[in-house]
């Protein structure tokens, strides 16, 4: 059984959100004239310019799966681990992002009929220089200790990247500081019915 605990502390999102001070556009489900169930929304940010990541994301109402959108724009089956990112801004966060993506395979053509109920997050973290100095700590650390760990053959290469320390704190903001919300339950949509769909 898959865990999505971290799915619904974390967030998820093309789009950022910050549950406080955040004005957030209602999400929508529409078909497009290839007659696939596109989901769209875009939210404002109210920590912008700041380096940090974006998630998107949603469960099933049993919360035994669990999908995330990465940064190609694809869904991935979430089994653990650290939540892919649909975003990164090294940069700084953008004050909006725009989400349209069709929703993960298994629905007939036209429909959104295997995810009906699903709940859909938004969110995001900030690279806080908080997390900065603990980078800059631990990569101190790590350079000191490298050379008599590569001579006894005992150094993980993983330790050259600081990349998924940096992942796993920009996480950790979003869950600590609450800054993910459930925007949407995905609802039934039939892109072929008579009283039709968004098109």
């Amino acid at each position: 059984m898959i865990t999505v605990r971290g799915i619904r502390a974390m967030c998820i999102a093309a789009t950022l959100v910050a549950v406080h001070q955040t004005a957030i556009a209602m999400p929508q489900l529409t078909c497009s004239y290839d007659g696939t169930v596109h989901l769209r929304d875009s939210v404002t940010i109210n920590e912008p310019g700041q380096p940090g990541l974006v998630w998107v994301g949603m469960h099933n109402p049993a919360k035994t799966a669990a999908y995330l959108l990465d940064l190609q724009g694809n869904w991935q089956a979430y089994n653990g681990g650290l939540l892919p990112p649909a975003g990164r801004y090294d940069g700084g966060l953008p004050t909006t992002m725009t989400l349209d993506v069709t929703l993960p395979a298994g629905s007939t053509l036209g429909s959104s009929d295997a995810f009906v109920g699903w709940q859909v997050y938004e969110g995001y973290g900030v690279y806080t220089p908080k997390s900065r100095q603990m980078v800059a700590e631990r990569r101190s650390a790590l350079n000191e200790i490298k050379p008599t760990r590569v001579a006894a053959g005992k150094w993980n290469a993983e330790y050259d990247s600081d990349d998924r320390f940096i992942w796993s704190l920009v996480q950790k903001d979003m869950t600590d500081n609450s800054k993910y919300v459930n925007v949407m339950t995905i609802p039934y949509v039939n892109c072929y019915a008579s009283s039709g769909g968004n098109h």
